[in-house]
């Protein structure tokens, strides 16, 4: 007799990309599987001292398609020593789900597109390529609300929509907790 339950469970430790599993009899001897896996919601590309290679993750972080791109979804490239392990996650579900929150914030807020985010695991930190060309830097250990608040109040004197810059930096707080970071092209 099998335990559809303690199958379910089985099915979901092998495959992590899993979303929903129901297993259930179909009386003489038969089985119905029905399940759902996580959606895919970016583009990685990994540059490691060894490979540059690209994956479509999913919502958890997990690597689903290895050497190929999805145009329609958002880029993240990562840096690292050693490549990805496609194994395991490729990004933390909750950094991931920083990275993509914070680019819909911004675009939202501030009516500019995100081209591509670049994630530094090490430095803890994103980093978002306008399409003005220019980076804005963000501390993924810090609200990106209270980041780009800073930015909100600097564009009285700082005009992002006109001036030429290289990177704009929110990640340090000055004493009043304003403090931003920019350098000019």
């Amino acid at each position: 007799m099998v335990n559809t339950v303690e199958l379910e469970s089985k099915v979901l430790n092998v495959f992590p990309e899993l979303e929903r599993i129901k297993i259930s009899k179909s009386f003489p001897h038969g089985l119905t599987i029905e399940f759902s896996e996580f959606p895919l919601v970016a583009n990685v590309v990994n540059e490691s001292n060894v490979v540059k290679k690209s994956y479509i993750i999913n919502s958890i972080g997990f690597s689903i398609k290895e050497n190929l791109e999805d145009p329609k979804l958002p880029y993240i490239k990562i840096k690292t020593d050693e490549p990805i392990n496609p194994k395991e996650a490729v990004i933390e579900r909750n950094k991931l789900n920083y990275i993509l929150d914070a680019k819909n914030y911004f675009e939202d807020k501030f009516g500019m597109k995100i081209i591509a985010s670049q994630y530094k695991p090490i430095a803890r930190e994103v980093r978002f390529y306008t399409e003005k060309g220019f980076y804005i830097w963000l501390d993924i250990q810090k609200p990106f609300e209270e980041q780009f608040k800073k930015l909100k109040k600097a564009i009285v004197k700082l005009d992002i929509y006109k001036e030429n810059l290289e990177y704009i930096d929110l990640r340090i707080a000055g004493s009043s907790g304003d403090k931003i970071i920019y350098k000019r092209r």
